[in-house]
């Protein structure tokens, strides 16, 4: 497996799946208004070809008679709007003729329709593409979406005597995504090829000789990128042999052809699977893939290093957890940040020694919160942004529509802070029309849905992963004045103390939310926290009493959804009235905070 690392990715050739769009704009005579109008805009022409075969979140089960080749196209505006969308662009009638379109640039996408391509399927692949293109009046544009295959292409074949040698044969391949449906294939498998999506992929070959000794081997491919064609051969090894396996590669077709050598006969072989690491502990797993009736698991040990070291530290069998089908695991703590690691499997028994292949592995960093003493501020335009102008947006307000009329209610305050110069000032407020429930957190504020709400991009860049969010805050509820109270959200009544609320979230991509509706945006109610495929991680907490003026810590747990998957994104949204979304609330609650941090321990799971 070690050979796959060392191939040549360079990729210098794109797969082209379908070349569609053709944009002409031309100008049209002015005989009447109406004529006038239609010279101010453009047309909008797409012209589908011939789609060409390669080579090559909750997880979506395929659904049946998919066809890769439907596709599902949409016309985005600059403003996010949906000008037009399409379930099946090369039979519907909007895309045979001219498409009357305002000068403006449009986000032109196009996928397999019917399927997100994130389970496996056999015969599925899902194509996906984008452009944007800017009509013009009296000028014509051409553009053109290139399709891509975005998931991954498996086959799997086996040598034609393998019945001679084995009664029993089944070849296993699983996701690193344990949502995504496993697949089996045997030598009599009419179809040798299934799709996944783009995970590391472990395959599980299981045999039974004729003598009846039964076993297994167990190779893993983590270098998984989209349009890859993973071929595995699995072949007939001399009597005896362990088995061995070589490489192929063919960079011009991202085509990697494993050549499996399976032994007649069981012997020992041992296989490391990745590491789960996190800071300063890994979860390390391991298995005895094929074993002599002597195996005698007291002569196994869980061997690491840092892979600067020369010496092994050896964990012995008693110390390791033992699963199924001869599967070990160890928790491997007392570990250095951001260091890289290896560990292998070792038997001997005084007269086999046998290792396990080599697997390495980097903990993650002890990553912080940008500006998390709320120490830094600067004017845009009327809000306040806490962070520095020249380091990007950071942490964000969803108040800019208030702003317009009463000034920003986040703020940061020098007069009454935990540490440092200063804190950030949630002060909610009646904005003239609505109720303005002062809001902090990490991400960007997209625009305003009229004064209905807002658009928010919620989450920074962030992969690794705490154990939980700590701070201090200072909070002076108000009693709920403004607005309806919202049913069946478990809102308090009318006069109740109002509620302030901080939360945390680890996710796989950035969240584009509303609290009204708009296109392309999920409402903020709607999150659901607790099963979004979305989030590895989350925790909150809420509070209707006041701290009467005193500084308060907080430890906010998070608790992990999965314990395998890494996020890519942060979250941390704070509010001074907790049912703002809905505008209702006390225009008088007033929430501090100040020295938010990360914990980095054993992490909570769900």
């Amino acid at each position: 497996m070690n050979n796959l690392t060392n191939k040549n990715r360079k990729m210098k050739k794109i797969f082209s799946i379908l070349t569609i769009i053709c944009l002409s704009v031309f100008a049209v005579s002015c005989n009447n208004e109406a004529e006038e109008l239609e010279q101010q805009k453009g047309y909008l022409k797409l012209d589908f070809e011939t789609l060409v075969s390669t080579n090559t979140r909750a997880v979506t089960p395929l659904p049946s008679g998919y066809n890769a080749r439907t596709l599902h196209v949409t016309i985005t505006d600059s403003q996010g709007n949906v000008v037009y969308e399409s379930q099946d662009a090369a039979n519907d009638n909007y895309f045979k003729s001219n498409i009357l379109l305002s000068p403006d640039t449009y986000t032109i996408t196009a996928n397999s329709a019917g399927w997100d391509g994130s389970d496996s399927g056999f015969n599925a692949p899902y194509y996906t593409g984008s452009t944007k293109a800017t009509i013009k009046k009296n000028t014509l544009t051409q553009a053109t979406i290139t399709l891509t295959q975005a998931n991954v292409k498996v086959s799997v074949k086996f040598d034609s005597n393998f019945n001679t040698y084995f009664t029993n044969v089944n070849c296993y391949i699983t996701s690193g995504n344990e949502e995504v449906t496993m697949r089996r294939f045997t030598p009599s498998s009419t179809i040798s090829s299934v799709y996944f999506p783009v995970e590391s992929l472990n395959f599980v070959l299981s045999v039974k000789n004729r003598a009846g000794q039964s076993f297994t081997m167990e190779r893993e491919i983590t270098d998984v990128k989209a349009r890859d064609h993973f071929i595995i051969n699995y072949k007939i090894a001399e009597a005896g042999s362990i088995g061995g396996i070589t490489v192929y590669v063919d960079d011009a077709t991202q085509s990697y052809t494993f050549d499996v050598e399976v032994p007649r006969q069981s012997s020992t072989s041992l296989n490391t699977k990745t590491a789960n690491a996190f800071t300063s502990f890994a979860y390390l797993s391991g298995a005895v893939t094929a074993k002599t009736s002597e195996f005698s698991d007291e002569y196994l040990t869980l061997q690491w290093k840092k892979s600067t070291d020369a010496n092994w530290t050896s964990v012995p069998a008693s110390s390791l957890t033992k699963g199924e089908q001869d599967s070990y695991s160890y928790k491997l703590s007392n570990l250095t940040p951001e260091t890289e690691y290896v560990y292998r499997m070792n038997y001997n028994d005084g007269n086999t020694n046998v290792n396990s292949n080599e697997t390495t592995f980097t903990t993650e960093a002890v990553a912080t919160i940008y500006n998390a003493g709320f120490e830094n501020w600067y004017a845009d335009g009327k809000i306040s942004i806490c962070g520095n102008a020249a380091d990007g947006k950071y942490w964000n307000s969803s108040n800019a529509g208030a702003a317009n009329y009463i000034g920003s209610v986040t703020t940061q305050d020098t007069s009454f802070k935990h540490g440092g110069n200063s804190s950030a000032k949630l002060a909610t407020a009646w904005a003239v029309v609505k109720l303005a429930a002062a809001s902090l957190f990490t991400g960007d504020f997209i625009g305003l849905i009229g004064t209905k709400g807002a658009k928010l991009d919620w989450g920074v860049p962030f992969t690794s992963r705490p154990s939980a969010l700590k701070g201090y805050y200072c909070y002076t509820p108000g009693s709920i004045n403004r607005g309806s109270q919202p049913s069946g959200v478990g809102a308090p009544a009318k006069n109740s103390n109002d509620e302030c609320q901080i939360f945390c979230a680890l996710v796989t991509e950035v969240f584009h939310v509303a609290n009204a509706e708009a296109s392309g945006y999920q409402m903020t109610t709607e999150i659901d926290w607790a099963n979004d495929p979305r989030v590895v991680a989350y925790g909150q907490m809420t509070r209707n009493t006041s701290t009467n003026g005193a500084w308060q810590e907080f430890n906010i747990p998070l608790v992990y959804h999965s314990m395998t998957k890494k996020p890519t994104h942060m979250i941390i949204v704070c509010s001074a009235s907790k049912w703002g979304d809905y505008f209702y609330g006390s225009d008088t609650s007033v929430l501090n905070l100040d020295d938010f941090s990360f914990e980095y321990g054993e992490p909570t799971a769900q």
